[in-house]
């Protein structure tokens, strides 16, 4: 039983993780679109010919935009689901004969010499990224807990069942550290030695400084895929586990330092995400006119059809994004 290495793989804003353990390969989501060129790269260097598996976590674009090439060309045996995949996604992957199976609550999986634990979700809401599929992974005594986007009820239940083990050594952190994911709770529960954080420029705030300080009053060192470009760890058959980064290996230190390597990046939170959001009439989100939720500039899923109006006038008529986290 050789080494396994875990590739956070710096896409920008989204997430795609490369598992090697043995002679196999598996990919955690595919980043946004335009991420092919980096995910390749990571594989090449650890010298992998074919994809065992890819795992998605849920179908936003952030996680599938590079998935339709990568399977087209990498031709993974088995794709791991909690969900219906986009129609793209679902044509590569009869392409590439890759066999789809939908995981829930309680399935174990083979990852080479590791262990895969399916987490959540128990059954589908209709919330992506609730319903995200969760993975703990152990190998040589460690464990990564890889979370996509999970949050509210889904996210305690991870909790519960962590909290009757040992500490997660790795932990993904949910949502590019939105503040409505990873909250004190689930930090209790899980106890992470180590927090990844995926994330790149983004309209958003993320990651935000309330998530980044839960993190730090946790005990948590934390690096981001913005600061730190692709974080690598490397756990040994006798189970010592070293981590390496491409670009700066200092972990964030305080909350208001984990944006590019700068490290002002969330200094306002939500507000680098509704830069002008602010009017004299007070806060300023937008809908659409066919939406049931509202967002803040710059999300993906506004469309042409974006209509401004007051946060006060939102609250109540429309869902706050999932996405984007508008204020509340």
């Amino acid at each position: 039983m050789g080494a396994t290495t875990v590739v956070f793989v710096n896409v920008g804003q989204g997430d795609a993780t490369v598992i090697k353990s043995g002679s196999w390969t598996g990919l955690i989501d595919g980043g946004p679109p335009g991420s092919e060129a980096a995910i390749e790269a990571a594989l090449a260097r650890l010298g992998v010919r074919r994809l065992s598996a890819i795992v998605v976590s849920h179908m936003h674009l952030d996680h599938t935009g590079g998935l339709t090439h990568i399977v087209s060309e990498w031709r993974p045996r088995a794709a791991y689901l909690a969900g219906t995949p986009t129609s793209a996604l679902a044509g590569a992957l009869r392409g590439a004969a890759t066999t789809l199976v939908q995981a829930r609550r309680g399935a174990t999986l083979q990852f080479g010499s590791a262990r895969a634990q399916v987490l959540s979700p128990v059954g589908l809401s209709g919330d992506a990224n609730s319903d995200s599929l969760v993975l703990r992974l152990g190998v040589g005594g460690k464990s990564f807990l890889f979370t996509g986007d999970c949050t509210g009820p889904n996210e305690a239940a991870v909790g519960s069942i962590c909290a009757r083990g040992p500490p997660i050594d790795v932990l993904k952190v949910a949502h590019h550290g939105s503040r409505y994911s990873t909250s004190a709770a689930f930090l209790v529960d899980t106890r992470p030695r180590v927090a990844v954080i995926c994330v790149g420029p983004n309209p958003y705030g993320h990651p935000t400084p309330a998530t980044i300080r839960r993190l730090l009053v946790s005990g948590s060192r934390v690096y981001t895929t913005w600061k730190n470009g692709s974080v690598t760890f490397r756990v040994s058959a006798a189970g010592a586990m070293s981590v390496s980064c491409s670009r700066s290996s200092q972990t964030v230190k305080k909350a208001t330092a984990a944006g590019g390597g700068g490290g002002g990046g969330v200094a306002t939170g939500v507000a680098a995400g509704a830069a002008s959001s602010k009017a004299s009439g007070g806060t300023i989100v937008y809908i659409t006119k066919t939406g049931a939720c509202y967002h803040v500039d710059g999300c993906r899923y506004l469309s042409s059809s974006r209509i401004r109006i007051a946060l006060k006038d939102a609250r109540g008529k429309y869902r706050p994004c999932s996405v984007c986290d508008p204020p509340r």
